[in-house]
């Protein structure tokens, strides 16, 4: 009499991931002064909003983790985020006697899909808020870029003759008054 004996196989996995996002983009300014003089007053701007020069960047990390680097030379942006998360799964899968390997198999795999699903929600998190983001930045950034232009404006006309006054309304207009 034979008897049939019950397996059972059980896999685990400990695995630590990483998911970034990023985007890049250009800064539109208008060319008011060379573009030297132009990155010159951006960074200024940008130094006052909490970011650190090095050579031709500009760089700040926010405390949710966002990482933004203005390229002051080519006049772009690149904000990039990233968040990383153990995870920890086990399957158990049970059959007959001379199935381990099928067993087996069939909990790497249900093993592998969990943790892809994992990091997708992941990587969705991290794009969302990264997306979230964009939108505070862009403000943020054009309002250093209307400043440095404002700037560069003045130094312009200053170039021109005595300025006599400067106007600036709650617009973001800006009138400069100069005497030829």
């Amino acid at each position: 009499m034979s008897r049939a004996i019950q397996i059972r196989v059980s896999e685990s996995v400990v695995r630590t991931i990483h998911v970034e996002d990023g985007v890049q983009s250009p800064l539109e300014m208008l060319p008011v002064l060379g573009a030297e003089r132009m990155a010159e007053l951006l960074a200024t701007e940008l130094e006052k909003r909490g970011f650190t020069r090095d050579g031709n960047l500009a760089r700040r990390t926010d405390p949710d983790g966002i990482e933004v680097t203005v390229d002051l030379a080519a006049s772009t942006v690149s904000v990039k985020i990233g968040a990383g998360a153990k995870l920890s799964e086990e399957v158990q899968r049970v059959g007959r006697e001379g199935q381990e390997e099928e067993l087996r198999e069939a909990a790497i795999g249900e093993l592998e899909r969990r943790l892809e699903a994992q990091t997708e929600a992941l990587r969705r998190e991290v794009t969302a808020r990264l997306e979230r983001k964009l939108a505070d930045l862009r403000n943020e950034l054009d309002g250093a870029i209307g400043r440095a232009t404002v700037a560069a404006l003045t130094e312009r006309a200053a170039q021109l003759g005595k300025i006599e006054e400067v106007l600036a309304d709650d617009a973001g207009n800006v009138t400069i008054k100069v005497k030829l």
